[in-house]
């Protein structure tokens, strides 16, 4: 019988042990959210809590939700709601929609008590940062659709931005870059400088005219375009339309460049709707390659059937 009362002593204290190291000595939040830098606005439609164990009793649950324990900064208006027992969500108010471009920190303070009265045994802190202006896209036309006017390049962005303060923040140039010259034959060159002197003179010079663009370093300026295929680039508050002022050769590669302090617009409102022409007769081929806030842009020449319109000169043809 000592033996048996012994044994069963030891069962006992051991799932004593074993149930007091499964529970945790203090409430935890197991996760919240959202975290960093945000790409879309829609993110923050909620911030979620999730606890360790119930903070609530199912069915008596007080109406309106309330959290004096957790903390905003800054302060957003909206409303608190648990989803189940653990889950805290807060909703801000879409009346009231949060601005662009702005840290917030959320702190959950160990005032929160859970159902067991197990509280956090220190403060639980994240943060997040809603969209910072982004360069999306880049597209570009040319005015009328004609190769000797100017070049019009189109930046879509992730959020409502204003013109006049973009501008400022944009830099571009020429580009080196490498190109296959076309070559006469010794035979050919020789016959043509016999029967067409001034001819190979003229091939001499738009060879060499290409090649000084090819290895162009150029800076390009910017004026804000007042004129451009709407049709297919809709005006719109994340649209910002540039006329170059530098006249941009065919063949010619740009490198556009967007430092990192574009500021947003203070109002969070605008369609973000767009759409995207695909190149067509008479267009640039754009080739976009993103690295950080850097976007270049390899414009080359796309033979077209209408580029007879605007003269050989114009069109950047090799023609002998």
């Amino acid at each position: 019988m000592r033996r048996r009362a012994a044994a069963l002593a030891v069962v006992l204290v051991t799932c004593v042990l074993v149930t007091d190291a499964q529970t945790p000595p203090s409430l935890i939040v197991q996760r919240a959210g959202p975290n960093g830098e945000l790409a879309e606005l829609d993110q923050a439609n909620e911030i979620r809590i999730v606890f360790s164990e119930p903070m609530v009793t199912l069915g008596r649950i007080p109406q309106p939700v309330t959290a004096p324990f957790v903390r905003i900064e800054p302060a957003i208006r909206g409303t608190f709601r648990w989803s189940g027992t653990t889950i805290l969500i807060f909703t801000p108010d879409p009346r009231q929609p949060l601005p662009y471009a702005t840290p917030y920190q959320v702190t959950v303070e160990t005032s929160a008590r859970a159902v067991s009265g197990r509280q956090l045994a220190a403060p639980y802190t994240f943060r997040f940062t809603t969209p910072i202006v982004r360069l999306l896209t880049v597209e570009h036309e040319r005015l009328n659709n004609r190769a000797d006017r100017p070049a019009i390049f189109l930046l879509r962005f992730n959020q409502p931005v204003q013109a006049t303060t973009v501008l400022p923040h944009i830099t571009a140039r020429l580009q080196p870059h490498g190109w296959t010259a076309p070559a006469l034959s010794p035979v050919a060159e020789k016959l043509l400088a016999q029967q067409d002197p001034a001819g190979l003179k003229q091939f001499r010079a738009k060879v060499a005219a290409v090649d000084a663009v090819a290895r162009g370093t150029s800076p390009i300026a910017f004026r804000l375009a007042t004129q451009w295929d709407t049709k297919a680039y809709p005006p719109s508050p994340d649209l910002v339309a540039l006329e170059a002022v530098t006249t941009v050769q065919p063949e010619s590669w740009v490198r556009i460049a967007l430092d990192a302090t574009i500021p947003s617009m203070p109002c969070c409102a605008g369609a973000r709707a767009g759409r995207r022409r695909r190149a067509g007769a008479g267009a640039l081929r754009v080739r976009p390659e993103l690295r950080e806030s850097v976007r270049s842009l390899e414009l080359q020449r796309l033979p077209s059937d209408g580029d007879r319109d605007a003269g050989p000169d114009a069109d950047g043809d090799l023609r002998h």
